[in-house]
Formats: structure tokens, sequence, C-alpha cells
């Protein structure tokens, strides 16, 4: 019988630790399945009820989530680090910028700022190869796409100007079916201001490639 409690008691709390808790601007907590994080607005699932609806908040309305396994993302408006240059700029100049940004500033994630990435554009995806220090050796090569970010986190800021940005992005682990699995991409960045800037732009580049697909009459 002692067992039989202890098994439920243990199910119980893998239910309860396997939901997102978004925290809103008046410290309400909302139990949830966060699906997609957006420019301006959470989509999201009541824990309670995941066959059920989806819901939306504004993100100026979140001060923060916490996710499943433990990761945190916290917001704060867009206006206080986004130029109305970088919201004015086309996909164009927008993707000349990241590659630019990405070439010049990016490397793995080991902290050693040795393997440089390099940034190809395939039509609505971004393929991201790291290099060996003489750029004569691809160490990972993945095509990621940007329209569909889980998630959007500000950069980790390190001693000596060294920054680390992360984003949970659909990747193609199969071309030849067209087989996407989401993961981490972690990359070390030169320069705390620059490593903000990427992700800027790339949640810029989010929102233009969503704007991209919509029709005239679609607000979301």
């Amino acid at each position: 019988m002692k067992k039989i409690t202890l098994l439920v008691f243990f199910v119980f709390s893998l239910s309860i630790s396997a939901q997102d808790l978004i925290i809103t601007s008046t410290n309400e907590e909302i139990s949830a399945k966060v699906e997609e994080i957006h420019i301006e607005t959470i989509s999201y699932k009541k824990f309670n009820n995941l066959s059920g609806p989806t819901y939306h908040i504004e993100k100026t309305d979140v001060t923060k989530i916490i996710f499943e396994n433990g990761d945190v993302d916290t917001f704060e408006s867009d206006s206080n680090n986004t130029t109305s240059e970088e919201k004015s700029a086309t996909l164009e100049e927008t993707e000349a910028f990241l590659k630019e940004y990405i070439e010049t500033y990016c490397y793995d994630d080991n902290g050693y700022l040795k393997n440089r990435y390099k940034a190809i554009f395939e039509g609505d995806y971004l393929r991201l190869i790291v290099m060996n220090k003489n750029q004569t050796k691809e160490l990972s090569n993945y095509l990621y796409n940007f329209k569909n970010v889980y998630s959007f986190r500000r950069p980790d800021r390190r001693a000596n100007e060294l920054a680390y940005i992360n984003f949970h992005v659909p990747f193609l682990f199969n071309e030849k079916k067209d087989k996407w699995d989401k993961r981490k991409l972690v990359m070390s960045v030169e320069g705390h201001d620059t490593a903000q800037s990427i992700v800027n732009a790339l949640k810029h580049y989010n929102y233009l490639l969503k704007n991209k697909s919509k029709k005239p009459d679609q607000k979301f």
C-alpha cells in the first residue's frame, strides 16, 4: 500500500512539474503549455485543458515564463531594444545584417571564440555552419527555420564582453525526408551590445517571415 501511495505521489509530482508557468505583469500565474512565442504575443494552451483552444496573451503583459525544463524567459518592451531603423529594415537588409554579424562575431558555444560560424540563407531558412579555427573544415551544418522560433531570450552576458545567445528553434535533421525537430541553438558572441543587436535582428527576421506568409486581411 505504501509503494502504491508513493507511486501515485511520484506520478502526480511529474504532472505538476511538466507544465510551463506564465507570470503576468500583475503577478498572475497561468499554468500552461506554451506553444509559440511571437513578436508581440504568446500562444499557449491551459494546462488543465491541453486539448482545448489556444489562447494568446500580449508579451507586454508578461514578465517571465518558467518552462517545464527549468529554463526561464524574461520579457521587456521591445521598444527598449529595437531602433526605428531596425523596425523598418526590409527582409533583404535584415538577412544582410545577420550574415555579416553572425560571420564576424558568432562562434560555437564553447566560449573560447575559436570556431566561427558561416551563415547562408536558403529561401526562408537560415543555414548555420560551424567551421574550425582555420576555416578549412565543417564541424556542424544545420538548416534552421527562424519563422517558428519557440523562444527568444536576452543574451547571457559574461566577463570580457563575452555573451551567449540561445534559441529553441526547429532544425532540419533529415534533409532527404524533410524531417524537422526542435533544438536549443547556443552561440557565443563577441560583445554584449553586438549580441543584443543580433537577437533584435533575428526577432525582426522572424516578424518579417511571419508577415510574408499572411493574407492581406489576416491580423495574426
